[in-house]
């Protein structure tokens, strides 16, 4: 059984297009885990090896690979998308982790756009450390970011290297621990000599490391006010007990592209990162989970991988216990279901590396689970543990969906359940007016990669288009109309004569209908088939849209003893509403949605003048309970929100969110023009 000390699993993560993929790629080649460095632009990494990271070149979904560090240590390494859209399925990866580390550009602009990562990782408690990537790049400027991230996220962002020039004239790093500088050739280390001319600059930084490590231990802090240099071994111990604990979050300095700096990054995983045995899970009410062997088994999933032919692999944390390939669990999510494995693996990238067995703290694959799902907790034995799931936000953008071809509806229904298994963020539903079948997600990248993994996989070619908005129609002035259907034939004809009243209703209400027949001019048993004639002929307007908010009362009547039917009055009550709707002013009705947007104070007023711009009409801002955030809710028509969460995270680099629901129906003004197939 693998020794828990000597367990690391790590998420790469950070913002999109900082490197995270050629960081986890080199740190993979330095330790020999792979024999040759892959390239993102030639689409030959590990942990990218889907067809849609490929096409994008950038993760569109995570992915999976282990190294092992001086042949001692074992890391599992978990590449998360970056991209804001895929963030779902980054929190759902790290429930199964017990650090993380955040990659970043060196440049100080690109520091906002890790901000909900690191809120996500700072309220899990989970250690981390930031890695400042591309610093052989033009203009790479390591001091103005790492001020930025202090900005951003505290004091407690420490510098623990300071590196020795930057573009094409970078060279290595002095680590602030050892006062050492080390000069790079690839991802080889050797010492080199001190810069002279960044000694002062040094000496403040490893100032200021010391200090936020002395927050946390006396003793340090009694030798620093009395002007004592502390021994190293205490600094490296302090260093890896509160990184571990996340209190501190050092700073490193890398060039993932030539490897400098990986060599480090791997010591400082090995070193200062938590293993299993240090970070154990917790219950929901916070109770430790023992990482025992003996002990029945416990696994969260967190990822499901579904392959068209070999089926499907779940993902999973292995919390407690010990399974085998052929194991038999309990699905807690699903009531007590009992599921039997066929197949154990650890990953690397596509690949699938059978094993004998795992125990706690590894991360492996579980073949043919094909009823569990992302979240869902396995157990053996009978044994019964609540896990603190992660919440899955709401989507946010919606595309209507089709089949090219209908006889590929059956199969275009069996595929997307397959796609919303792998990506619990994506949801399907049917349009309540429209009747749409829709797919949803968190972006508009998100369903785009979607739909592009659904061809492929499963060969089903669709058609994405703008949802239909729901547009209503209903009356202004009230009316009286005179119908009567008459037709004869050679046998028996058809007869029915009705007076229909059209009254408007308060917004919302609905369409009524009710009778004031006096007389039996129209005998009761044809009522019924007038009231069906009348909601039938509401369902399209004069616009082609459904009528809404009208009152219907049939007052008069005539019938004939043999040739009225339910059919004829039927006819004869449609045709009342066909010819009744012209007369009483008819107005479209569009959904007008109340939306609340959380964006960085910053960016406030861009947001409401971008609201202003759509029609929308600003009810109110207030402060977030997020620091630096602001909440500004109005009325929106929902014709407007097509893109808008495309707009928002553009204007506000990728920070702004918001969440909707239908507040009623309001006249479309005159000026805009919607028509039958009115689209958003």
């Amino acid at each position: 059984m693998t020794d828990l000390s000597r367990i690391r699993n790590v998420a790469i993560v950070g913002t999109h297009h900082s490197g995270k993929t050629t960081v986890a790629e080199a740190i993979l080649a330095f330790t020999g885990a792979i024999a040759r460095r892959g390239s993102v632009a030639d689409g030959t990494t590990t942990t990218d090896h889907e067809p849609e990271c490929i096409a994008h070149a950038q993760s569109t979904t995570a992915g999976f690979a282990h190294c092992t560090a001086d042949g001692i240590v074992h890391i599992t390494l978990a590449d998360c998308p970056g991209f804001i859209d895929f963030f779902e399925e980054t929190k759902q990866v790290l429930a199964g982790v017990d650090a993380a580390v955040v990659v970043v550009d060196a440049d100080p602009s690109r520091v906002a756009h890790s901000l909900s990562v690191v809120e996500y990782l700072e309220s899990r408690r989970l250690p981390h450390l930031f890695v400042i990537n591309k610093m052989d790049r033009p203009g790479a400027d390591f001091e103005g970011t790492l001020n930025a991230l202090q900005s951003a996220y505290g004091r407690h962002v420490v510098a623990e290297q300071w590196p020795i020039g930057a573009a094409e004239s970078f060279e290595g790093f002095v680590d602030l621990t050892d006062m050492k500088a080390r000069r790079c050739d690839g991802d080889r280390e050797s010492i080199a000599a001190f810069p002279e001319s960044l000694r002062e600059r040094i000496a403040s930084a490893r100032a200021q490391m010391l200090e936020a490590i002395a927050d946390f231990d006396d003793h340090l802090l009694e030798e620093l006010l009395e002007g004592a240099e502390p021994p190293l071994d205490e600094v490296e111990r302090d260093l890896c007990a509160e990184c571990s604990h996340d209190q501190i979050v050092p700073v490193l300095a890398c060039a993932a592209a030539t490897g400098a700096g990986i060599a480090a990054l791997v010591r400082a995983i090995v070193t200062w990162l938590p293993s299993p045995a240090d970070a154990p899970q917790l219950d929901v009410e916070g109770r430790e989970i023992a990482p025992d062997a003996d002990a029945p088994a416990v696994a969260r999933v967190i990822k499901t991988m579904v392959h068209p032919q070999s089926g499907k692999l779940s993902m999973v944390r292995m919390i407690a216990g010990t399974i085998k390939p052929d194991a038999t669990l309990n699905d807690l999510s699903r009531g007590d279901e009992k599921v039997r494995c066929a197949g154990l693996f650890r990953l690397q990238g596509k690949k699938q590396e059978a094993l004998a067995q795992a125990g706690p703290g590894e991360l492996v694959a579980l073949a043919r689970l094909e009823t569990v799902s992302t979240g869902d907790v396995l157990t053996g034995n009978g044994r019964t543990v609540m896990l603190a799931h992660a919440p899955i936000a709401d989507p946010v953008f919606a595309a209507a969906i089709k089949p090219k071809e209908r006889m590929d509806e059956a199969r275009l229904s069996q595929a997307l359940s397959r796609i919303v298994d792998e990506d619990p963020a994506l949801r399907t539903q049917r349009a309540d007016v429209t009747n749409e079948l829709l797919l949803l997600g968190s972006g508009e990248q998100h369903v785009t990669i979607a739909v592009e993994r659904l061809s492929r996989k499963y060969k089903v070619d669709v058609e994405i288009a703008a949802p239909a908005i729901a547009y209503l129609e209903t009356i202004t002035v009230p009316t009286e109309i005179h119908s009567r259907y008459k037709h004869q034939t050679g046998g028996h004809g058809q007869f029915g004569d009705v007076w229909l009243r059209f009254e408007p209703r308060e917004r919302g209400s609905g369409c009524a209908f009710a009778e004031t027949i006096v007389g039996g001019v129209v005998p009761r048993q044809f009522i019924p088939a007038v009231e069906k004639g009348v909601f039938e002929a509401l369902l399209h307007g004069t616009s082609g849209f459904p009528v809404t908010d009208v009152q219907v009362t049939l007052f008069d009547g005539q019938y004939h003893d043999v040739d009225s039917s339910e059919q004829s009055f039927r006819v004869a009550a449609g045709m009342a509403v066909r010819d009744a709707l012209p007369k009483c002013k008819p107005v479209v009705l569009e959904p007008i949605v109340r939306v609340r947007v959380e964006v960085p104070s910053a960016f406030t007023s861009a947001v409401i003048a971008q609201l202003t711009g759509k029609r929308g009409q600003i009810l109110g801002m207030t402060s977030s309970e997020r620091t630096g955030f602001d909440v500004v809710e109005a009325l929106v028509p929902h014709v407007e929100l097509s893109r808008y969460i495309t707009e928002l995270r553009t204007a506000t680099q990728g920070l702004g969110s918001y969440t909707w629901h239908h507040e009623r129906y309001d006249p479309v003004p005159i000026t805009k023009a919607v028509g039958p197939k009115a689209v958003v």
